[in-house]
């Protein structure tokens, strides 16, 4: 599959022409955007996205953080397994930054990294 290149939300250009992303970069995209949504938050699919209360409250759960984080993988259906999830959470800024690793249907490695705003 192919996409357009997002960086931060934003459509990427390169010589007046839209970059297009494939293969396990194109995988990394789609996830991150999910990871970056609010479960709900877009009225089109109200299922897409993970539940950001989970990373708001006052006694974080890391075992409900790493759930909706692996959640929100595998409502990637090119997503088979997942393999590692690691994240920093910065409570002054509200901030998390999540790492992953998984495997996709066709067997090759899909790693990406997400810096959300949670707060």
């Amino acid at each position: 599959m192919e996409s357009f290149k997002l960086i931060n939300g934003d459509l990427v250009m390169e010589l007046g022409e839209l970059v297009v992303v494939n293969g396990q970069e194109e995988i990394a995209q789609c996830v991150k955007n999910v990871l970056g949504t609010n479960k709900a938050e877009w009225f089109l699919n109200p299922n897409m996205g993970i539940k950001f209360k989970a990373f708001l409250e006052k006694n974080l759960n890391e075992e409900e953080m790493r759930e909706q984080i692996r959640q929100g993988l595998f409502q990637e259906p090119r997503i088979k397994t997942v393999d590692k999830i690691a994240f920093d959470y910065d409570t002054k800024n509200r901030t998390i930054d999540v790492r992953f690793s998984a495997t996709a249907v066709d067997g090759q490695k899909v790693e990406g990294e997400v810096i959300q705003d949670v707060g």
